[in-house]
This record gives C-alpha cells, sequence and structure tokens, in this order.
C-alpha cells in the first residue's frame, strides 16, 4: 500500500528591511564610443584634423588614400575622449615624428600612437587607448 504524504504550503521567510535612499546600476549598459582627434601639423606650417568616432578603442586614423607623405609630418597631437562625454575621460598624448626610420610610435599611460609609410612615403596612422577606464571596474568588499 502507498502512503500519502502531504506537503503545507511555504511561507515566505520575513526579512525585515529599510527603505534607502542609495540605488545601484550598471555601468556597461549604457552605449559607450570613443571619439579620437588627430591633429597634424605639416612642414608647411599647415595643420590637418581628423576624427574618428568609434565603438573600440581602437582607431584607424590616416590611411594611404589620404596621401600624406611621412616625411612632411613635423608633429602631432592626439586626444581620445569617451562619449557620452565625460570630463574625467579626456587623455591625450603630443610629439614629434623622427623621420630617421620608416615609422615612429609614442605611447604613455592612456594612448598608443604609431606612423607607419609605404614604399611611396605616404603614411597610415594607428592609434589605441590602453588605459584603464574606471567606470567598466568593479569593487567589492572582502568577505
Amino acid at each position: 500500500m502507498s502512503e500519502i504524504i502531504t506537503i503545507n504550503k511555504t511561507m515566505p521567510i520575513p526579512i525585515k528591511y529599510s527603505k534607502s535612499w542609495h540605488s545601484f546600476s550598471d555601468p556597461n549598459s549604457q552605449i559607450q564610443k570613443y571619439l579620437f582627434e588627430l591633429v597634424i601639423i605639416l612642414n608647411s606650417g599647415e595643420k590637418k584634423i581628423f576624427r574618428n568616432l568609434e565603438n573600440d578603442k581602437y582607431s584607424n586614423l590616416i590611411f594611404f588614400k589620404h596621401q600624406i607623405k611621412f616625411s612632411y609630418i613635423k608633429n602631432f597631437t592626439i586626444c581620445v575622449s569617451k562619449l557620452p562625454f565625460d570630463m574625467s575621460f579626456n587623455y591625450e598624448l603630443e610629439g614629434y615624428i623622427n623621420h630617421d626610420q620608416s615609422s615612429y610610435s609614442k605611447k604613455n599611460d592612456d594612448i598608443y600612437i604609431e606612423f607607419s609609410q609605404n614604399s611611396n612615403g605616404f603614411t597610415i596612422c594607428n592609434s589605441t587607448f590602453v588605459g584603464i577606464d574606471f567606470s567598466k571596474i568593479s569593487i567589492s568588499p572582502p568577505n
């Protein structure tokens, strides 16, 4: 003969809580883009500006089709900003191009930039944001 087991309804455990004015959000839920702005000064004194809006922390700024001779670039300034605009997230790197080699790269704690030339002397330029984006870091207390 089988035995019938009765299960009583379960009741929720009462939890004491108080109303809080604090809230939590996921900062990664916002769509973030990176604005790369490169300003180059040519030997003639002419200034050229290249701007790219990227979903990633990497950007191709100058292509061979722009027909900028590597030997004509005197100096540069690159700025990387995060959008939606964040005043604390605005990084800059500047430098003078060394023409003794066929490529030039420079890096600080936040930005890496590289200029290279093809056999015709035309330039390509790539840049990467290498710094830490503190809006994507989560810190929790130890147990």
